[in-house]
C-alpha cells in the first residue's frame, strides 16, 4: 500500500477519531478507505447541488477569499482555515498579503 499524508484541522481530526471509534474501525486508514472505497462505487454520495464539484472561476487566492467573506456567511475561524488552505495550495496563485 502506498502512504498518503493529508493536512487536517484539529476539529476535522476529532470528528475522524470520533468516527473511526464510533463506527468500528480499527484505526483512522480503515475509515478513509472505506470512504474512499463508497466514493469510486458511488461518488453522487458526496457530489449534489449543495457541493458541486466544479472548478473555480478564478485561480487568485485573493478574489477566492473575499469572495467567501462578502457573503457574511463563514466564521473568522473558517476563513482563517481557508486562507491556510489558499496559501498552501498548488491550484491557486498566492496573490495575498503576507501574514
Amino acid at each position: 500500500m502506498k502512504t498518503v499524508n493529508i493536512s487536517l484541522t484539529l476539529e476535522q481530526a476529532n470528528a475522524i477519531d470520533q468516527a473511526t471509534n464510533n463506527l468500528g474501525f480499527a484505526n483512522r486508514s480503515e475509515l478513509f478507505r472505506a470512504l474512499i472505497r463508497t466514493f469510486l462505487r458511488k461518488p453522487e454520495t458526496i457530489i449534489n447541488t449543495d457541493f458541486p464539484m466544479k472548478s473555480p472561476s478564478t485561480k487568485s487566492a485573493q478574489q477566492v477569499l473575499t469572495g467567501f467573506k462578502k457573503t457574511g456567511k463563514y466564521s473568522v475561524a473558517f476563513l482563517k482555515d481557508l486562507e491556510g488552505g489558499l496559501r498552501d495550495s498548488d491550484y491557486f496563485i498566492n496573490d495575498l498579503p503576507l501574514k
